[in-house]
This record gives structure tokens, C-alpha cells and sequence, in this order.
């Protein structure tokens, strides 16, 4: 719902109505009035032309309006009341006592009916927003499984999750927000944490946002207190992963306007989860997990790990392998750590501009851009050949992860360590781990520990955590969230 504000009569006459609902939207092109009478009733019909259902407006209000019984009408005692429940045809109709509410009403892409002589009005829900039809999800492709995506339509959204999830403890609900967006939460009633509900409530009415544009908006200020680098919650546009999350206990945060939902609470296992994993037979342990997790980590410290040794430790690298670097190092005027550094950036900067050019042009300038840095760079001896395979296999590295907020991350992390290694070698390196590996301990999603099922270690979590058993050995695994009291966390 939108910002507090005092409220505003509905005026008897429903000239001064319409003339009050010119002044408070500006008299804008879209809005349209039309009057009707019937047997002494005077009727103000009033919408917005672009985002109503004309069919509605058209089959079953006006004609409803046109013929209804007047004498029955007017011997009602609630004459709005009886008009909303025998003459409006249509399923979604309410009684309007506040102007303000009637022009939100219009706002949502309802008809607001106005009376002659009465002081209150009916809505009428007739809305039909331009929306996107349904595709295929864009942020996390997998080979096998539902091909299909959330778009921007919050109906069509949770009639996705409807689709799948055909129980009757699903919970849908629509908090209060001061915010015009709307949004839902929707969760299992008895399999998600009752607290983590109320905290959630809590979070959101404390929003106060004109217009939310995106699920970011409520995932950066859900996170606001938390000095972690690394995501609390997770944000993803196939309902077949919301859909296995709500299963499991978790709450998905679903708003008005954008293909990605939240679902929380998180931990840092999740982030490593795809939903390949699920459909692809395995018939005893399957570890990619694990292996995504060691190649992520792997790629942040690559860069790092070749300042270090080529600086720092050159004692600790094969003579062969030294002496190639060596050599190669002879006609680059370039220190390591500054070309190192440089072309990193450098690859970053190709990566952000293949996002913004055209389609049509993207291959082209990125063939070219690689050509330029790579191959010219070389042989104008800019950079050493070595730099480029360490930095490429870096890149290429941290593109396994699934969910692609890691991706930000990362890159923080690789010039982080980068910087480390470059003031004390393979001693800032081991710094840098102690520290993010305390901040991860440290951080709480909801009240769940980040590194849960690690840390506190949960054995019968184990089964779907680094590495998957096979499904049937998973079924019936109750999800209880480890959680620490609020008094305990401020006590630490």
C-alpha cells in the first residue's frame, strides 16, 4: 500500500468527485470518466484506459449498471452493499470510503464507481497490466529439467508456484509496505520458522520506498546490518529451485515487476547448489558440489598465489617453470603485480561492456577486444604471455558457480587478495582466508548460521549439502534451521 496520508472525503456530488480526482492525478490523458443513469441512480464510472480490461468494463459492469432492478436498490438499506453484492458482476468488488484509497484503486488498475448523493464508491477489480508471456529462465540454465522462468507478473509468479506446490498449507500472503509495489511472501505453514516469519514481517514494514523496482531493493536493505561481502539470501528466476526451497522450510519473497524471487534464509552451501544436480542420475555420492566450491575458492586466490610465488617465493616454483618466467619477464617493463593487476581490470571492463552493447555486436568487439589484449599485447611486450593464462584460467574458473551473485564477489575477492599478496606474499594470502573464513562463521541469515550444516556441524544435513546421496535416501529428511537465540548473538 502507498505512504500514509490524511484522508479525503468522497464528495455527494459527483461533479466535485471528479473534479477531486482531476486534482490529485493531474488530469492525465489516460483517465477516463463515464457517466450512466438508471431509474434515479447517477452513476460515475472512472479508470484508467491503459491498464484496464476493457472486456470486463464493457460485458460486465456497464450493461450490469444499465438494468439493474432501481426500486430493489433503492429500498436497501446499504444501497453501495446491495449494488456490490446483486449488481456487479464480478468476483473482485469492493466498498471505497476514502478518496485517497479510490485514486489507488485507479493507480492498481481498477474501476472506481461513484454514486450520486453517496459518500462512499465501489472498485471494481478490472486490472490487465502489459505483462512479458512466459520464457525460459535466464540466470541459471541447466541441460536437463523445467525449462521454464518467472516474468514480471506477480499473479503469474505464484500461479507458477501454485502449479507445483499443490498443498493446502501453502501460505501466500501480502504484507502492509509503505511502498505502492506490491509484494507477497509465501512459505509452508508448519515447515518454516514461525520467528523468521515475524522477523520478516517486521523488516518490510519498516521499508518506506515510493516505487521498488527490484527484488535487490529489499535484498539490500534485508542485509543492511550485516558487514558481509557474501549474500544472505538468494535471488533466482526458475520456479522449480523457489519451488524446492519453500519445500524445504524456507520463506520466498516475491514482488511486483521483476522475474527474481528471494528465498531466505540462506547459507553458503546453497549458493553452490544447481538444479542439474537434481536431474541427473546419480547412484551413489555425487560431489560436484564440492568440486565447485574448491574450483570457486581456487580461482579468487590463482592471481594471488602468482604475485605471491613469483615475488615473494620464487624458491618454491619448479626451475623449469621458473626459468620460462624469467625469461619472459626480461623485455616487460611492467612489475607483475601492476600488469597482473591492470589486465585484470582490463578483462573485467570487456566483460561489463559485453553487457551493454547490442546483441548484434557483442561477438565482434569481444573477438577483437581478446585479439588486442591477448595476442597485440604480447608481441608490443605489454604484459607476459604467463599473466594471461593465469588471469584467463581465473576468469574462466569462476564462471561455475550457478548463482551468479557470486560472481561479484569473487572479482572483490581476487584484487582483495591480489593487493594482499602483493604487500606480504603468501603471509597476506593466509591472512586474508582467517579473515573471510572468521566472516563467514560469523554471519547470520535470519538467525541461521551462514556455514550451517558445517559449522555447527548437522550430520543429517549432510545428505544434500557439499555432495547429494541419491533422492530416495533424501525423502522425509526433515530441515530444522539451526538457530541461536537474538539475546546469545548480543551477549557476543
Amino acid at each position: 500500500m502507498s505512504k500514509m496520508v490524511a484522508p479525503e472525503k468522497i464528495p455527494q456530488t459527483l461533479h466535485a468527485g471528479k473534479l477531486l480526482i482531476c486534482e490529485m492525478l493531474g488530469n492525465s490523458s489516460d483517465l477516463k470518466f463515464k457517466e450512466m443513469k438508471n431509474n434515479g441512480f447517477t452513476f460515475l464510472i472512472v479508470y484508467i484506459s491503459t491498464i484496464v480490461e476493457s472486456k470486463q468494463l464493457e460485458e460486465l459492469i456497464l450493461p450490469s449498471l444499465a438494468s439493474f432492478d432501481a426500486e430493489k436498490a433503492s429500498e436497501a438499506e446499504d444501497i453501495t452493499a446491495y449494488l456490490l453484492d446483486h449488481v456487479i458482476a464480478l468476483k473482485d468488488t469492493r466498498k471505497v470510503t476514502d478518496m485517497n484509497e479510490a485514486v489507488n484503486e485507479l493507480l492498481f488498475g481498477n474501476t472506481v464507481i461513484l454514486i450520486e448523493g453517496q459518500t462512499c464508491c465501489m472498485a471494481a477489480g478490472t486490472d490487465k497490466f502489459p505483462e512479458r508471456s512466459i520464457s525460459n529462465p535466464k540466470a541459471q540454465r541447466t541441460l536437463k529439467g523445467p525449462d521454464i522462468g518467472f516474468n514480471e507478473d506477480i499473479s503469474s509468479n505464484t500461479a507458477l508456484i501454485r502449479k507445483v506446490i499443490r498443498n493446502p498449507a501453502l501460505r501466500i500472503e501480502s504484507p502492509e509496505i509503505n511502498s505502492t509495489t506490491k509484494i507477497c511472501i509465501i512459505y509452508i505453514e508448519g515447515k518454516a520458522d514461525k520467528e523468521i516469519i515475524k522477523e520478516l514481517k517486521e523488516e518490510l514494514s519498516s521499508i518506506t520506498m515510493d516505487v521498488i523496482l527490484d527484488s535487490n531493493y529489499l535484498e539490500e536493505t534485508l542485509q543492511k546490518t550485516s558487514n558481509s561481502i557474501f549474500p544472505l539470501t538468494l535471488s533466482t528466476d526458475r520456479p522449480d529451485v523457489v519451488c524446492s526451497e519453500i519445500m524445504e522450510g524456507r520463506i520466498a519473497l516475491i514482488v511486483d515487476g521483476t522475474p527474481f524471487v528471494v528465498t531466505l534464509p540462506t547459507v553458503f552451501v546453497q549458493l553452490f547448489q544447481s538444479p542439474d544436480d537434481y536431474y541427473f542420475l546419480t547412484k551413489k555420492i555425487m560431489a560436484k558440489r564440492l568440486s565447485r566450491m574448491f574450483i570457486y575458492c581456487f580461482s579468487i586466490l590463482l592471481p594471488a598465489l602468482y604475485i605471491a610465488f613469483t615475488i615473494y617465493h620464487p624458491g618454491l616454483i619448479p626451475t623449469n617453470l621458473l626459468v620460462g618466467i624469467v625469461t619472459q619477464r626480461e623485455l616487460v617493463p611492467a612489475p607483475t603485480v601492476v600488469e597482473t593487476i591492470v589486465f585484470y581490470f582490463l578483462i573485467l571492463i570487456i566483460t561489463e561492456s559485453s553487457l551493454r552493447l547490442p546483441q548484434s555486436v557483442v561477438f565482434t568487439v569481444t573477438v577483437f577486444a581478446a585479439i588486442v589484449l591477448g595476442q597485440s599485447a604480447v608481441e608490443a611486450y605489454l604484459v607476459q604471455p604467463f599473466t594471461l593464462v593465469i588471469l584467463s584460467a581465473s576468469y574462466i574458473f569462476s564462471s561455475i558457480i550457478p548463482v551468479y551473485s557470486l560472481a561479484t564477489v569473487s572479482q572483490k575477492l581476487t584484487v582483495v587478495f591480489m593487493f594482499l599478496a602483493s604487500i606480504l606474499g603468501f603471509f597476506g594470502i593466509i591472512a586474508g582466508i582467517l579473515y573471510y573464513l572468521l566472516q563467514l562463521s560469523s554471519s547470520r541469515s535470519f538467525g541461521v548460521p551462514y556455514l550451517a550444516p558445517f559449522a555447527p556441524f548437522k550430520l543429517e544435513d549432510q545428505k544434500d549439502a557439499a555432495m547429494r546421496v541419491p533422492i530416495y535416501e533424501q525423502m522425509n529428511n526433515k530441515k530444522i534451521f539451526t538457530k541461536e537465540e537474538k539475546d546469545q548473538l548480543k551477549n557476543e
